[in-house]
C-alpha cells in the first residue's frame, strides 16, 4: 500500500519537474535506450530463473505476505541483480553515446566541435535517466525485503 503511494507520488513529482511540467515528458522518451537497459535485465532474470522471484518482490511491496524467508531472500537477490545490471548497462550506454559523439567529430580545434559535444551530451545522458528511474522504483522494494529478511 505505502509502496503504491510512493510510486504515484514519485511519478507525479518527476513529471512536474522535468522540462516544464506534464507537457514535455516526450523529450525523455527513447525506446532504443530503454531497451538497451531493460533487455539485459530481463535476460539475466530469465537465465538465472529469477523472474518469478522478481515478480514476488512486487507482490511483497504491495502488501502480500506469507511466503518463506528463503523466498524473500531469493526476491531480494533478484531485485539486487536487476539494480546492478541496470547500473552496468546504463553506464555502458552513456559511455557508448559519448564515444560515438566524440568520435564523430573531425576537427577538435574549433569551438564548434565543443558545441556539438555539448549538444550530444543530453542524448547520451538519457541512459543515466533510465538507470536512475529504475533505481528509484526498485530501491524501496530492496530495502523493504532486506528489512523483512533481517527481522525474521
Amino acid at each position: 500500500m505505502f509502496y503504491g503511494i510512493y510510486l504515484v507520488g514519485t511519478i507525479i513529482w518527476i513529471l512536474m519537474n522535468i522540462g516544464g511540467g506534464f507537457r514535455n515528458p516526450i523529450n525523455f522518451m527513447d525506446s532504443a535506450t530503454a531497451m538497451f537497459i531493460l533487455v539485459p535485465c530481463i535476460l539475466i532474470l530469465v537465465c538465472t530463473r529469477s523472474l518469478k522471484a522478481f515478480g514476488r518482490a512486487f507482490l511483497f511491496a504491495f502488501g502480500h505476505r506469507g511466503d518463506s524467508v528463503a523466498a524473500y531472500k531469493e526476491s531480494l537477490l533478484a531485485v539486487k541483480m536487476v539494480i546492478q545490471t541496470s547500473g552496468l548497462f546504463g553506464s555502458l550506454g552513456f559511455l557508448i553515446g559519448m564515444y560515438v559523439s566524440i568520435r564523430s567529430l573531425e576537427d577538435f580545434s574549433s569551438a564548434e566541435s565543443l558545441g556539438w559535444i555539448l549538444l550530444d551530451l543530453p542524448v547520451a545522458m538519457i541512459s543515466f535517466f533510465y538507470l536512475l528511474l529504475i533505481w528509484i522504483l526498485l530501491l524501496p522494494i530492496c530495502f523493504m525485503l532486506k528489512k523483512y529478511v533481517e527481522n525474521q
